[in-house]
């Protein structure tokens, strides 16, 4: 499942001042004419009217524009969290080897959700029940996919890779409300050894959710990327 969400005014700034300082390269492409390459974002400004970026100019980007009459480029780029980026900008000059483009109204942040995984908040936790015994696992991370726990030593003895579970319970602790999204299957896919005093690590794979279930994990995970995203650009501004 594939979703995104739309980044502009004040953010785009943080967005190309990454790109630059991080030299990250960013795919071009002319989607009329089959054209793609790779490029660098070099320069962002604000004359006080309409805020630009400036790219080093391709090789073969002026053929391929001779060929269409449109004056917008199309942008691909990943982040340094791995998330894939796109926009769509209009040219303002090209001059000799740089072109100078158009801030866009927006970018889309895309986001495959069944593998993006997210840090969840202090004090959320998994449920489950092993030979009659309740155990309570501290959440890491969580995907639409899976998530990935802490569990006391002292039940180590009963959990084992590739043993199927039911009624999984998971309860996230996100601003002051705590919301319980129950899991009918999952698999135990691997146990790891971590640097955390009386734990060990479990991760865990979805086998079957209800779909009212999957909806409401889908709303925790998409608030919580909103709340890294929002913190990840502060950090960087």
């Amino acid at each position: 499942m594939q979703t995104f969400e739309n980044i502009d005014g004040d953010k785009l700034l943080s967005i190309f001042q990454q790109l630059i300082t991080q030299k990250i390269f960013i795919k071009v492409y002319l989607p009329q004419v089959d054209y793609e390459s790779l490029t660098l974002v070099t320069d962002t400004r604000d004359d006080g009217r309409r805020p630009t970026f400036k790219i080093d100019v391709p090789k073969g980007l002026r053929r391929a524009l001779s060929g269409t009459k449109s004056n917008r480029l199309s942008f691909e780029f990943t982040s340094s969290d791995k998330v894939i980026h796109r926009f769509n900008s209009n040219i303002e000059a090209i001059s000799g080897s740089t072109i100078s483009l158009f801030y866009p109204p927006f970018i889309h942040r895309h986001q495959q959700r069944d593998n993006f995984r997210v840090k969840v908040p202090f004090d959320s936790h998994a449920i489950v029940t092993i030979d009659e015994k309740k155990i309570r696992m501290e959440i890491d991370n969580v995907s639409l996919g899976g998530l990935y726990c802490y569990c006391q030593n002292k039940y180590k003895p009963l959990i084992a890779q590739d043993l199927e579970l039911t009624g999984m319970e998971l309860y996230f602790t996100f601003k002051n409300q705590c919301v319980n999204v129950p899991i009918q299957r999952t698999m135990i896919k691997r146990l790891e050894s971590r640097h955390r005093p009386r734990h060990f690590g479990v991760a865990f794979e979805f086998i079957r959710i209800k779909k009212d279930a999957r909806k409401l994990l889908i709303q925790q995970i998409y608030e919580l990327q909103r709340a890294f995203l929002q913190n990840r650009l502060k950090i960087i501004q």
